[in-house]
């Protein structure tokens, strides 16, 4: 499988379907509550990943986030690593996100 990469607009259009995805982020808590979040989206630092890696459904729709994408785009490859099935990631991050935030 390979890693997809979504720009904000395609996250957004996401989200506005019945069958929405798991919003795994994988900041830090002070990341998540100082910089805001997507609502309902999951906190899961990175370093924690492996694990809490029993936590998630290697069937269930993710996009991982994280500030700026790099880190989510490591996380992401991992969980395909491990055999989840349908993982993305934003590639831009929660820098540039400009839809719902939270804090």
């Amino acid at each position: 499988m390979t890693l997809i990469n979504l720009t904000n607009q395609e996250l957004e259009d996401l989200l506005k379907h019945p069958a929405k995805p798991l919003l795994l982020d994988v900041r830090t808590q002070q990341e998540y509550d100082q910089l805001g979040h997507i609502p309902e989206a999951v906190l899961l630092p990175i370093q924690e990943l492996e694990a809490r890696l029993s936590e998630l459904d290697p069937e269930q729709a993710t996009v991982v986030i994280c500030e700026h994408g790099v880190r989510s785009a490591h996380a992401a490859s991992y969980l395909l690593y491990k055999g989840f099935k349908n993982i993305s990631h934003l590639s831009a991050g929660m820098a540039d996100w400009v839809g719902a935030r939270e804090f």
